[in-house]
């Protein structure tokens, strides 16, 4: 006899009865209809004229590269601003240790 995933069944019976759990209360039903019904009327309209459907996953894959592209560009110049501070940074430091030792008088 193999062996057999009990995550795997557990995780589905736990998945069922808490769905049927939560379809006790009716507000849950009501809004699982409602989706339900959201959906066949979207797929009923993509059946009816399929470059609705088309032009829609255009739109959607046209903001994703925009906002790739915008997030690529904040990347980059964070890398930027990051490459400045490592180099600015010791330059503050030398700056500083400088004029400390120009103004403390010196500890003998």
């Amino acid at each position: 006899m193999g062996k057999e995933n009990k995550l795997a069944t557990g995780m589905l019976v736990g998945a069922l009865v808490g769905a049927a759990i939560s379809l006790m209360d009716k507000r849950t039903r009501e809004d699982v209809l409602e989706c339900g019904r959201n959906i066949n009327n979207r797929l009923n309209k993509y059946v009816k004229d399929p470059t609705a459907f088309t032009n829609e996953v255009k739109v959607k894959i046209d903001d994703m590269k925009d906002t790739v592209k915008e997030v690529s560009e904040d990347i980059t110049f964070i890398t930027e601003k990051v490459n400045e501070l490592k180099t600015t940074t010791p330059q503050v430091i030398n700056m500083l240790q400088e004029t400390k030792d120009r103004f403390l008088p010196k500890r003998q």
